[in-house]
């Protein structure tokens, strides 16, 4: 996801990669391919690591939920300087940044981006992107939202951030984690009809506990908007399969683990979404 951000504001924005040491020569050598929905070679700056010299205006967040602390600790001369926007799975990562910095946006985004290899990313889907306010940016969203649509990511802004992260992790819940354990793509959720059941299911139980939390969505618009995800991005792997099948730590801690820990302090039972937490646990053991 930070190579097809990243690569796309490239294009009219000075914007520097960080990340994996062959990735980034990769796209130091040949430029970023992106293939797919878009097909486009861009050439953006790579780093591995920044030293403190950089003036960022804006730093986005893509790494795994369960980075996100150590991240931002790397990022320690930019708290008070740069706004920090994340792009993540998940619930908590806003909490944990804002920890660390004095501006940051929340965003959400359903792309469907697979890494093809060093420097090649494919771009399998196009979905919505969402950026607001959490805190101490109010005067920042407006611009970066122009910054992404003119860069060719369509964006809106949102005056409760908090309500769409929770839409987003409801509808990572009701596919990541069902295709890790399937071993399948995301359309295949709406061709089977137990998958699609398991599905709707996951959902059910996210709004509940999103709504214990005062977090007020709908629980037919939630399925509904699950089910265009998997549709516009049929032919995608999610990112938790593409970890399991890469023998990879998962995100299913700060997905549905998350749903589970908060509808168990509010006393709501999410029986789904623990047994899947339990067999995506199982899948990562296995490949250790």
């Amino acid at each position: 996801m930070g190579s097809l951000v990243g690569g796309l504001l490239s294009q009219k924005n000075d914007v520097t990669l960080v990340g994996r040491e062959q990735h980034l020569k990769a796209v130091r050598e040949a430029g970023l391919r992106i293939t797919g929905v878009t097909e486009v070679v861009v050439h953006p700056h790579t780093k591995e690591e920044l030293d403190g010299s950089e003036d960022p205006e804006l730093i986005i967040v893509t790494t795994k939920s369960y980075n996100t602390e150590e991240a931002m600790r790397a990022l320690d001369a930019f708290y008070d300087k740069s706004v920090f926007l994340t792009l993540q799975n998940g619930l908590g990562n806003e909490e944990i940044i804002s920890g660390f910095a004095s501006k940051v946006i929340g965003g959400v985004t359903s792309h469907g981006v697979t890494l093809e290899g060093p420097g090649r990313i494919y771009h399998a889907g196009v979905g919505d992107t969402i950026l607001g306010n959490y805190t101490g940016a109010e005067d920042r969203v407006s611009d970066i939202v122009k910054m992404f649509n003119e860069s060719g990511i369509e964006t809106q802004a949102s005056d409760d951030i908090r309500k769409e992260i929770w839409k987003k992790v409801i509808v990572n819940a009701g596919i990541n984690p069902i295709t890790a354990i399937a071993r399948c793509k995301n359309g295949v959720l709406l061709e089977d009809e137990k998958l699609e059941q398991d599905l709707e299911e996951v959902c059910r139980e996210g709004v509940l506990v999103a709504n214990a939390h005062g977090i007020e969505i709908d629980i037919e618009d939630a399925i509904s908007m699950t089910k265009e995800v998997a549709r516009l991005t049929a032919g995608n792997k999610s990112s938790m399969l593409q970890d399991i099948e890469n023998g990879k730590r998962t995100e299913i801690d700060s997905i549905c683990g998350a749903i589970s820990k908060l509808g168990e302090e509010r006393g709501i039972p999410t029986p789904v979404n623990s047994t899947l937490v339990a067999i995506v646990k199982e899948l990562e053991n296995r490949s250790e």
